[in-house]
């Protein structure tokens, strides 16, 4: 794999240090009939205290539907940016996250409102439909969206998920670099915290199962 350019780079470390800035880290302690949440350091989510409201976007799901603001709204969303191409980095986390989905439905009642989006970051390559075919691979339930650059730019740039496509003349298998968080967007629409790697699926699922709670208890 080709060595990441020192401007990709710096935009990542960039994108860590404000997300350890703004959030605290969550960590949850299980009992056998109920749970604790306390913020404590654990370096597998961060939890904005503030979430951050998104603004509007329009991109194309893998079933050529409309994917917008509100198709986030009403739903926990899990959100990764990749491209089909990927050697590495976009299976290997796409096969954590299908497990981790399952973990989720097992474990969580009403888990009906939780969605997988994969988001191509290289629509010069990734149609609707071959987007839709490599994420169906890993998980049928998971949710593929592309789009045009700029507006793809618009959702990444809220999330501070940091991308760069070097696109070379005449070649075809261009190098793309891009972040490998998952974005967590509450039902509200809002960025409300982000998992970093090493990714874990049973712990991303006890992560959220606890931040669940939390938001429905701050609910009621």
């Amino acid at each position: 794999m080709k060595k990441k350019p020192l401007k990709f780079s710096i935009m990542i470390a960039s994108v860590v240090l404000a997300a350890m800035l703004a959030g605290v880290w969550l960590a949850a302690t299980y009992r056998e009939n109920d749970s604790r949440a306390m913020f404590l350091p654990d370096r597998v989510m961060t939890l904005f205290p503030d979430p951050k409201p998104l603004t509007a976007f329009a991109l194309t799901d893998h079933r050529n539907r409309v994917f917008d603001l509100a198709s986030l709204k009403g739903k926990w969303s899990f959100l990764f940016f990749g491209f089909t191409h990927c050697p590495d980095v976009c299976p290997a986390t796409l096969a954590i996250l299908a497990r981790a989905r399952d973990n989720i439905d097992k474990n969580i009642v009403g888990a009906e409102d939780v969605q997988f989006v994969f988001i191509s970051v290289d629509p010069r390559r990734d149609t609707a439909d071959k987007v839709g075919q490599y994420v169906t691979y890993f998980h049928p339930g998971f949710l593929g969206v592309t789009g045009d650059n700029a507006q793809i730019g618009n959702l990444a740039g809220q999330l501070g998920a940091a991308y760069e496509v070097s696109i070379e003349p005449s070649v075809e298998n261009y190098p793309v670099y891009h972040n490998a968080s998952v974005f967590l967007v509450d039902p509200l629409a809002r960025y409300h915290a982000v998992f970093t790697p090493p990714l874990d699926a049973e712990v991303i699922g006890k992560r959220f199962k606890v931040l669940r709670e939390l938001a429905g208890a701050k609910a009621t």
